[in-house]
């Protein structure tokens, strides 16, 4: 396979059959080129090229620049070792240099890509990704496909390994010039379909990543394009492989975000519909892929403000939840999460058995939650939280209150005591005190909350100004107002100004 820009119609011509091809509308030119043999191979870098011109014109050249070529037209004896090229050289200064050629250097830099990829280590994985660009352009050019395939896949990780949109948009886009600035070869149906598989990928990340930023109309843009060139693809009649099914889905899944982040229920719906039955015809009705579209179809559901039916939304957890149980122990995280949200659709609802099925899955969270991480972790203090609230909620204020008290002990542990996450605590803890009557309490708490607001944002944050208008409003109580004079914060306070002159 090569890539060439100039590539004239009577070139074209002289391929006899090879035709150009417009992918789906979109721009895109290939060209198919029929070989006899049905697999691509990597094009040579350019000084191979060149070897391998000069051997074919003069077969007088010495072993040692034949190579290959030469190898198999002598006997089998085993070449002399001072006649064997050197990968590595030492220098005089102690250093080694690597000779190895970048055609032999980029299988081995993807496959470790992909176990680091595997094994979840991302910082590696993007090393040699990105070492993988720099190899690919060496050994296929500027204006190969191949090129904006290794974008891609680097634009990928950055979207899916590091959550970095800016970043992945940038290298997919570098993948999408490389793509429209030249006509591109294929000489088989099968390095056709790697191709469009590429343009699909590409694409994909394209729209994720302008829905993460909020930009709709190019996400919508691009996810259109990725269906297209997907039902392209599909015209070669070849087998799909599990990388481009996971593709379809994920664009289906992406599609419903984004139409759901632009509140279209209805069509969001539909996506989230399709990418179900895709995940159930190909992975089975119990998949773990399911987990994450069952909630996101709740969570879809619960959008809808006062239209919500909150039993569908709860069914839909409470599947995502049996899933879970089927595909993971028992104790781990992911039985904790769905636990979890499963609860907060419970407590959604107006029903006393509702709020005694919240309070089960939330129980069953936080137990799961204390084992694995114990009590200073931020997804135990997240369990603590929403049951302390469903607690305030069917009126148990005193356990409410024993239990924040650990929480604010978990959090000056875990965030620290001038956290934001401490301040919202006391906030709390204020509030619960001031339905209860105790004043006097709650104006303390509500003071301890300010004074790590101010520290943080400033007094004239919103949040500062919102818990100062509340003490305000306590200090209009005479009795609150007298024992605040009587402090050295009030006194302090009704002190005149300082004057430099003496009257």
């Amino acid at each position: 396979m090569s890539t060439e820009s100039d590539y004239s119609d009577s070139e074209q011509s002289d391929h006899g059959s090879g035709g150009k091809a417009d992918v789906g509308g979109l721009g895109l030119a290939i060209v198919d080129i029929p070989t006899g043999n049905d697999s691509s191979s990597p094009p040579l870098s350019p000084a191979k090229s060149r070897q391998r011109s000069d051997s074919e014109s003069d077969h007088s050249f010495s072993d040692e620049y034949s190579g290959s070529e030469l190898s198999t037209q002598r006997s089998d004896r085993t070449p002399s070792p001072t006649r064997q090229k050197k990968s590595k050289v030492k220098l005089k200064d102690g250093t080694t240099l690597d000779l190895t050629p970048p055609e032999d250097l980029l299988p081995n830099a993807e496959k470790r890509a992909r176990r680091h990829i595997k094994h979840e280590e991302v910082s590696d994985a993007i090393y040699e990704l990105t070492k993988c660009t720099a190899l690919t352009r060496l050994v296929y050019g500027d204006d190969n496909w191949k090129l904006a395939e290794s974008h891609t896949n680097l634009a990928y990780a950055y979207l899916t390994l590091k959550n970095l949109p800016v970043q992945a948009q940038y290298h997919a886009d570098i993948a999408k010039n490389i793509m429209l600035s030249g006509l591109h070869t294929s000489d088989s149906s099968s390095s056709k379909a790697e191709l469009l598989l590429m343009l699909v990928k590409m694409y994909y990340v394209l729209g994720r990543a302008f829905t993460i930023l909020k930009k709709y109309p190019e996400s919508e843009q691009n996810l259109m394009k990725a269906e297209k060139v997907s039902d392209e693809r599909k015209k070669l009649g070849r087998s799909e492989g599990t990388e481009k099914i996971d593709l379809d889905i994920k664009i289906a899944i992406a599609m419903a975000k984004l139409f759901a982040n632009q509140n279209k229920q209805a069509a969001s719906q539909g996506y989230y519909e399709q990418a179900m039955k895709k995940v159930e015809k190909n992975y089975g009705n119990d998949s773990m892929e399911l987990i994450a579209i069952y909630q996101d179809m709740g969570k879809l559901e619960q959008s809808k403000g006062k239209h919500a039916d909150h039993d569908k939304a709860t069914e839909s957890y409470l599947q995502a939840y049996s899933i879970s149980l089927s595909n993971y122990d028992g104790q781990s995280e992911e039985v904790a999460e769905a636990s979890h949200k499963l609860a907060l659709a419970y407590s959604e609802g107006v029903t006393v058995e509702a709020e005694t099925a919240a309070e089960r899955y939330l129980d069953e969270s936080l137990g799961i939650r204390q084992v694995l991480y114990g009590p200073h972790h931020p997804k135990t203090i997240s369990s603590q939280e929403s049951l302390c609230k469903l607690m305030i909620r069917t009126e148990r204020q005193e356990d409410a209150l024993s239990l924040l008290k650990t929480i604010i002990a978990a959090k000056n542990a875990t965030y620290g005591d001038l956290s934001e996450e401490v301040g919202e605590s006391y906030k709390l803890y204020g509030s619960i005190l001031l339905a209860q009557g105790e004043m006097e309490k709650a104006l303390r708490y509500f003071k301890k909350c300010h004074t790590i607001q101010s520290n943080l944002f400033g007094a004239g944050h919103r949040k500062s100004k919102a818990t100062q208008q509340t003490i305000d409003m306590l200090l209009q109580s005479p009795i609150l107002a007298a024992k605040e004079g009587q402090t050295k914060a009030g006194q302090l306070k009704r002190r005149p100004r300082f004057s430099a002159n003496v009257k």
